[in-house]
């Protein structure tokens, strides 16, 4: 029996397996122990790729179809060249918007950069991935907050932060290395906060739930963000020195006193109040959220009040702290780097002309060829 060693490509989290393989079929499927990732741990995802069984294809050469129907198997450079035809003979009879691509979190960093590369550039069509469903809201809040789309956080940080809020994310069931990495937080005293309007699998396992109505996220957080000003429960040397904006901010969250809250979120006047306190007591808070928020009711604007918590308390830039937008899939921002998405290449603007310039030279192509 022959032993594969590969990463799980379901999540973003990218756990390290061991393939048992024997006449081509996978025979059992362990995590692979020492893997700093997931140290011999895995969800049942990870563990059902065996179910997929074959992992060697006895032949890998490429089949055209032929007029009968029939697939035909061919050399790998006669395949390439009937494809290229193909798809010139379509755009030359049809236009070039009669050819597209979509893209799935699911490729490598290479393999998005041709995709990118060869229908935008080349073929000068559109592509687009589904990435745009899972974390747009997310990518925008990124790129309008800190001038680019990624979330500056390791699974360390969930080991060294001693408050941990989770916003309509439910890592016990759809991240179990993430919740595993919780577990093994030694901090004394940490505290596991979550908001989320169902008590799910991950708020039975908190600290404190607060299940606040559906909808009313962005209230809530506007809320704390008002009680925190007030209280003068901020870091004003991070503000004055990383922030922008922040007077206009305070300005625009003074209509969302407590009273408001209680109203909008169903929660009660002392719950608002214990969670204001809860963060402002703690040395290293970390905001963790996910598909709950970033597939939500106004997720940008709620993604963006998340990070503006961070920045406003200091939490952000630091061991154990952040804003962080956990994805769902393996390579996400792969997609959305190298313009799978509305995102131009390295998450730049397609409106930048500076950036244009640089990524014309960059890909050895007239500027005029970029979307």
């Amino acid at each position: 029996m022959k032993k594969i060693q590969s990463v799980c490509n379901y999540c973003a989290i990218d756990c390290n397996l061991d393939f048992y393989v024997e006449n081509n079929r996978i025979v059992k499927t362990v995590p692979t122990k020492g893997y700093p990732v997931n140290d011999g741990f895995s969800c049942i995802k990870g563990l059902s790729l065996s179910k997929q069984q074959v992992t060697v294809k006895p032949n890998t050469l490429p089949k055209i179809r032929q007029k009968d129907g029939s697939f035909k198997q061919v050399p790998w450079d006669e395949a390439f060249e009937h494809v290229a035809s193909e798809i010139k003979r379509i755009q030359s009879t049809y236009g070039k918007e009669a050819m597209a691509g979509i893209s799935t979190g699911q490729l490598t960093v290479e393999e998005f950069a041709i995709l990118g590369h060869v229908m935008r550039n080349y073929l000068q069509t559109d592509v687009d991935g589904n990435t745009r469903l899972c974390m747009a809201t997310a990518v925008v809040a990124h790129k309008q907050s800190y001038g680019f789309d990624a979330p500056g956080y390791t699974l360390k940080d969930l080991e060294l932060s001693d408050t941990l809020i989770f916003i309509g994310a439910n890592p016990v069931v759809a991240h179990p290395i993430v919740w595993g990495r919780v577990r093994q937080n030694q901090v004394p005293g940490h505290k596991i906060i979550v908001l989320d309007p169902r008590k799910s699998e991950t708020a039975m396992n908190a600290d404190y739930w607060y299940g606040l109505n559906w909808r009313s996220d962005l209230l809530l957080l506007y809320t704390i963000a008002n009680l925190l000003i007030e209280k003068d429960y901020l870091d004003h040397d991070f503000i004055e020195n990383h922030a922008e904006g922040f007077e206009d901010f305070k300005e625009f969250v003074k209509a969302y006193t407590l009273e408001r809250g209680v109203e909008g979120t169903g929660l009660s006047a002392e719950q608002i109040l214990e969670l204001t306190e809860l963060i402002h007591n703690g040395k290293r808070v970390s905001f963790w959220w996910t598909m709950g928020v970033n597939q939500g009711y106004e997720a940008v604007r709620t993604a963006q009040a998340i990070i503006n918590l961070a920045i406003m308390t200091g939490n952000i830039g630091k061991p154990g702290t952040g804003a962080n937008s956990i994805t769902g899939q393996c390579n996400a921002m792969g997609s959305r780097l190298f313009s799978n998405t509305a995102s131009f290449f390295g998450g730049g603007d397609f409106t930048n002309p500076a950036r244009r310039a640089r990524m014309a030279e960059v890909l050895q192509v007239d500027d005029e060829m970029l979307a």
